[in-house]
């Protein structure tokens, strides 16, 4: 919160200043740019910390007035004076849609909502275009170290936009399986969703996995150990509800086996972390184990669930397949709390 409070003062006395419109013609160009990257670098950790943290920023506008970095007219040694534009431009556009998503999220909580899926698919093409607006070095790496991590971090920062977005559907599901011994049959959306989320998670954990092997993790750093949780408990809440459910996503055997290898290696490297120190790893341990105890649950329901007898009766039909939709975010919302212990009967409380 203390992060939040000085990035929230930054921002505002950065308004204050009137840096969020173009500076006066009369400045030279290393003047005017350097005004402007004050800005945008109060923007972006206002933005980087307030979302993270499921708050409001403190400056709601967009800066419209003002451009983004732009090194053109400068020298080459005045240059070297600021980061690269381009991909400073980059981590503003994600910042940018990363709000978009908090707020996405935080609509389709409501139980009023009418057209779940247009809000979604509007959020999901957002994130679409911004992916390919990107400079397509942030997805194949740097030239160099620093440009290589900074690229790592840009990606992360981009996969995890469908993490946020896609994780409370894919957890509505979860509880819905431990509290239930039906056979669900998904809709397509929601089989959409679950592989868009799950193709986000093998991204994210690649990518972490990489970087711990090159050794550019941050191992005292709070994003890495966030994303990497982030990737691990999708992984683990994939492989349960595979098990419970086959069709619940589109998975070969070996991307089940890469998966379960991709989970061990990741989560090794997680545990590392908090051998290290680090404090909020040992925070995302924790909450990674407790998602794995479910996980430990669903898949004992499942095995027994198995391995009883199935009884038919010629009077009385059951049906045991249900269309698990939207229309269910009531009920999956008003779960008792028991169902998540730790954690309340909320499954955006993960957020």
């Amino acid at each position: 919160m203390s992060a939040y409070a000085y990035a929230g003062q930054s921002v505002r006395l950065a308004h204050c200043l009137g840096l969020d419109h173009p500076a006066p013609k009369s400045l030279s160009k290393l003047e005017q740019e350097h005004r402007k990257r004050v800005w945008w670098t109060a923007f972006c950790v206002d933005r980087m910390i307030s979302t993270e943290l499921a708050l409001h920023p403190a400056y709601t506008g967009l800066g419209q007035e003002l451009g983004y970095p732009d090194s053109s007219g400068l020298t080459d040694e005045e240059e070297e004076e600021f980061f690269d534009p381009v991909l400073l431009t980059a981590l503003i556009k994600l910042c940018e849609i990363k709000t978009d998503v908090v707020n996405t999220v935080s609509r389709l909580k409501h139980k009023d909502i009418t057209e779940p899926y247009q809000v979604l698919r509007q959020c999901l093409q957002g994130l679409d275009r911004c992916g390919r607006e990107l400079p397509e070095r942030v997805f194949s790496g740097g030239s160099s170290l620093p440009e290589n991590r900074i690229c790592s971090s840009l990606a992360l920062r981009y996969h995890q936009c469908y993490i946020m977005l896609l994780r409370p559907i894919l957890l509505h599901q979860f509880t819905f399986m431990l509290r239930n011994k039906i056979v669900v049959a998904l809709s397509d959306e929601l089989y959409t969703i679950n592989n868009i989320c799950l193709q986000a998670a093998r991204s994210n954990a690649r990518i972490l996995l990489e970087l711990a092997q090159a050794g550019e993790l941050v191992r005292y750093g709070y994003w890495d150990s966030a994303h990497l949780f982030s990737s691990l408990a999708i992984l683990t809440i994939a492989q349960s509800m595979r098990n419970h459910q086959p069709n619940a996503f589109s998975c070969t055997r070996e991307d089940m086996l890469r998966d379960a290898e991709t989970y061990s290696k990741g989560r090794n490297v997680l545990v590392h972390m908090v051998q290290t120190g680090n404090m909020a790893s040992r925070q995302h341990l924790s909450m990674l184990e407790e998602v794995e105890r479910h996980g430990t649950v669903l898949s004992a329901l499942t095995a027994r669930d198995d391995a009883l007898p199935v009884e038919s009766s010629s009077s009385e039909e059951v049906t045991t397949e249900m269309e698990l939709d939207f229309e269910w975010w009531a009920s999956l919302s008003s779960m008792s709390a028991q169902t998540t212990s730790g954690t309340g009967g909320d499954p955006f409380a993960f957020l």
